[in-house]
């Protein structure tokens, strides 16, 4: 019969095709199954049209199902002489890959990282442009602050009378918070530091020369700095009402961007003015110096700021001087020797004023992070700031936000750690 010579001739070639080598079975394999799936549907099919029509010998009943079962067979051979030939083979064998030797092997891409905190997620957008700084008050009535806690690195100084002042700044200057502040007015010493990352100075005012003292405005003139002031630009600042002049002046976060285009300033980095932080890819010890709590002191004029490490939380927490608890991964004790100096008939009132400026040239600090706390250096070279370790390498910070506290040097800047 037909369907009996269609049966006879898969099981022969089931029988020849499973004793060549496992190489050529494998090079035959879709030949094979072709044939063997055409073959054993059609000799189903007709056996099932027929079958209903007329009652068809045993004979011809048993080869239909042996030939099914020959189809699941060779199937199952071809499969495991597949993988037997590939998986299970010596370490004789040839290896082969799936990938082709001329393509391009699929790099993971880097994570993207602010480069003030090491931390990943940042604005793909913002790599390569400028940040900005802002001249935050820190008197009394300015406390709390706008948005201390989204500040990427705070730097902290005295500035005159034992009062400080802080220089906030902002990796992405398109992301900013809804305000920023109090602002202030623009002091040398922290006109300085901002050019050290290259940003965009942003302050509410600022000193003026007289006698021997160089005031905030001349210094940013002279260095030719990009600034906005808010007396001049108002598109950028609101006065708030929660707070008494002259410590309610507020940064508009979303309106600085389009102060700055107007400005014209370049707002991508010169890598050359840039000085760039280096961090440890996860949180880890610095040394075996435990630091639970730190109390620093700006200079022997100044109140003691105390911060307590929360392991949990792996931060140092500063639960009251800025009336609201602020946390930092990083705090940074650099100390800088540091100038008074006085200017006669401040405002024409007939008193002295005496101001405080820092010599950023080089010194000592103390880094302090995850319980533990490491001695470091640090110079200023061709306008570039460097923190180095006791083997003159960069100094890794852990990824997150920092706290830099410019202790003065010869004038009772101090940390205690316990």
């Amino acid at each position: 019969m037909k369907n009996d010579n269609e049966i006879d001739k898969i099981l022969s070639e089931l029988k020849s095709e499973t004793d060549e080598k496992p190489a050529e079975s494998i090079k035959k394999n879709n030949h094979l199954s072709e044939n063997f799936y055409k073959a054993a549907e059609k000799t189903v099919f007709d056996y099932e049209e027929n079958g209903n029509a007329m009652e068809k010998p045993a004979k011809s009943k048993n080869k239909a199902v042996i030939a099914i079962v020959a189809v699941i067979a060779v199937i199952a051979v071809i499969c495991g002489v597949y993988f037997g030939f590939f998986f299970d083979r010596g370490d004789d064998m040839p290896q082969t890959s799936d990938v082709s030797a001329t393509e391009p092997v699929s790099q993971i891409p880097a994570a993207v990282l602010n480069p003030l905190t090491g931390e990943t997620g940042y604005n793909k957008s913002a790599l390569g442009k400028r940040p900005v700084s802002v001249v935050v008050d820190n008197a009394s009535g300015a406390r709390p602050q706008y948005n201390i806690d989204k500040a990427d690195l705070i730097v902290e100084g005295e500035v005159e009378g034992g009062e400080t002042r802080m220089l906030w700044f902002f990796s992405d200057m398109t992301n900013l918070p809804e305000q920023i502040g109090p602002t202030r007015s623009a002091r040398p010493s922290f006109v300085e530091f901002s050019q050290f990352f290259d940003s965009v100075y942003v302050h509410f005012g600022g000193s003026h020369s007289k006698g021997d003292y160089i005031g905030g405005y001349e210094v940013i003139k002279n260095n030719n700095v990009d600034d906005i002031d808010g007396m001049s630009v108002s598109s950028c600042f609101r006065r708030t009402s929660d707070k008494t002049s002259p410590h309610n002046a507020a940064l508009i976060g979303n309106k600085l961007v389009a102060a700055i285009e107007k400005k014209n300033y370049r707002t991508d980095i010169d890598e050359n003015s840039f000085s760039a932080l280096s961090f440890n890819e996860q949180v880890q010890p610095l040394s075996d110096t435990v630091c639970s709590n730190a109390a620093v002191k700006i200079s022997s004029k100044t109140n003691t700021h105390k911060l307590t490490y929360n392991s949990l939380e792996q931060v140092y927490i500063n639960q009251s001087d800025y009336k609201t608890p602020v946390s930092f991964t990083n705090v940074i004790v650099m100390y800088a020797n540091s100038k008074y100096i006085d200017k006669s008939n401040y405002k024409g009132s007939g008193k002295t004023e005496t101001y405080l400026n820092y010599d950023f040239t080089n010194g000592s600090g103390k880094l302090i992070s995850y319980g533990t706390a490491v001695d470091f250096t640090w110079n200023v070279t061709n306008g570039k700031l460097s923190f180095k370790d006791a083997n003159g390498n960069d100094l890794k910070l852990n990824p997150g936000k920092s706290w830099i506290a410019l202790a003065s040097a010869n004038n009772g800047g101090t940390v205690t750690l316990s």
